[in-house]
């Protein structure tokens, strides 16, 4: 019983390289599907471990590899593709290809998320720096409303024209890379109650992102990855200004 969660984890592993496989086969879309069912399952083996009184120091650390392949290599491979297809299609000369690498610093910088996770844990309000499950779902949202949203959709349209622009791609997976190894405090979606002193934030998102699925559908599935990261910026800016005025 004590190995369910270990389980769990190791079939979000297998997923996550299979994901990178349907990337480079040309299929980011497939691969954004896999990458969704990754993160159920990296909420479920905590839940599960939970549930069976299962946790071990083990299990964390697997926990971290999974997720490092799943959140961290196979979205940096999408942004890979995108960035590599964008280069093809420019005119900036072959030096542009190079910079295309520049899409895994994603992996990189999710590798130290993730560690100093592992080392400093989380509050149970809080994150510092974008979680990887958060900018893997952000990444992942791109090919899916491309692949399943009707062609005439406005988020698809604009994000195709976003993916066929190599600096604005580029500038994407640097801003998503600073995030995630920044000292920004993210609120955790977790509520320990449901008063709204505490929840203010949680409650905002939640209404957010019920107005953005009614009027876009699931097409508004990257706009709820960006209200995240707004809130949450705009949080750790008024908590700043708080302990300012003290």
């Amino acid at each position: 019983m004590r190995m369910i969660p270990n389980f769990v984890t190791l079939v979000n592993l297998f997923l996550g390289c299979v994901a990178l496989v349907f990337v480079f086969d040309g299929s980011p879309g497939t691969a954004s599907l896999i990458i969704v069912c990754c993160s159920l399952l990296d909420f479920l083996d905590g839940a599960v471990a939970r549930w069976l009184k299962a946790w071990s120091e083990t299990g964390k650390q697997l926990d971290s590899l999974a997720d490092l392949v799943s959140f961290g290599v196979a979205p940096a491979a999408i942004m890979y593709h995108y960035l590599h297809s964008a280069a093809t299609t420019s005119n900036h000369g072959d030096t542009t290809f190079v910079w295309s690498y520049l899409a895994f610093l994603i992996a990189a910088c999710s590798a130290l998320r993730l560690a100093r996770f592992n080392v400093g844990g989380a509050k149970s309000d809080h994150f510092y720096g974008l979680p990887a499950p958060a900018s893997a779902l952000l990444i992942a949202s791109i090919p899916f409303v491309l692949a399943f949203a009707p062609e005439e959709h406005i988020i698809r349209e604009v994000l195709a024209a976003l993916t066929t622009s190599f600096g604005w791609m580029l500038a994407m997976t640097m801003v998503i890379a600073l995030l995630l190894i920044s000292r920004v405090r993210m609120f955790s979606l977790k509520a320990t109650s449901v008063r709204w002193q505490e929840n203010r934030i949680r409650y905002l998102f939640l209404a957010g992102c019920i107005i953005l699925l009614i009027t876009f559908g699931l097409a508004a599935a990257p706009l709820f990855l960006v209200l995240y990261i707004f809130l949450s910026l705009a949080d750790h800016l008024a908590g700043r200004q708080h302990v300012r005025g003290l």
